[in-house]
């Protein structure tokens, strides 16, 4: 797909070109992929005021921000799509060990799901909580210059044509 044709996209093609995994896509159609989706969705989130809304929003354009797109564009730098796993992994593994580090500060599940009083304050956080929250912050940045800095392939690959192919130097 053409970059400049993403305006003049259907809705069927819209929820083809968030929803699929399948083909390649430019470093510009992956920010046109992911900004406005994240831009909805923090207004959305904003708006809802609403803990299971928001994250019933979120659970729905998990995918096109976190695996769609960037898939699509790995396509185009001739990778698999199941590298971007390596870092979803890595988020995880910081997400867990900040949320457990965080729950056991705050006096347990029963009383993060209560709205109990915490036990605890900020600075009792202990640096598995903070390493956690680390390894998000390390391994984020390199996942963006991955996706955004790394140029596309030219020639067509075995996950299609380069989606800025025009028809004339077909």
């Amino acid at each position: 797909m053409n970059p400049r044709s993403a305006a003049k996209m259907n809705p069927r093609q819209a929820l083809s070109f968030l929803f699929s995994t399948q083909g390649r896509i430019t470093r510009r159609q992956l920010a046109l992929g992911i900004l406005p989706v994240l831009i909805i969705g923090l207004a959305a989130t904003d708006q809802l005021n609403s803990a299971p809304l928001t994250a019933i929003f979120w659970l729905a354009f998990a995918w096109p921000l976190f695996v769609a797109t960037p898939w699509k564009r790995l396509h185009d730098m001739g990778r698999a799509g199941w590298w971007n796993i390596v870092f979803h992994v890595l988020y995880a593994i910081g997400f867990v060990f900040f949320l457990s580090e965080y729950v056991a500060a705050e006096g347990g599940w029963a009383a993060l799901f209560d709205g109990a009083p915490p036990t605890t304050v900020d600075k009792d956080l202990t640096a598995s909580g903070l390493g956690g929250f680390s390894t998000v912050l390390i391994a984020l940045p390199i996942h963006l210059f991955w996706l955004y800095a790394i140029p596309s392939a030219r020639e067509d690959n075995r996950y299609g044509p380069a989606p800025t192919a025009t028809k004339k130097s077909r």
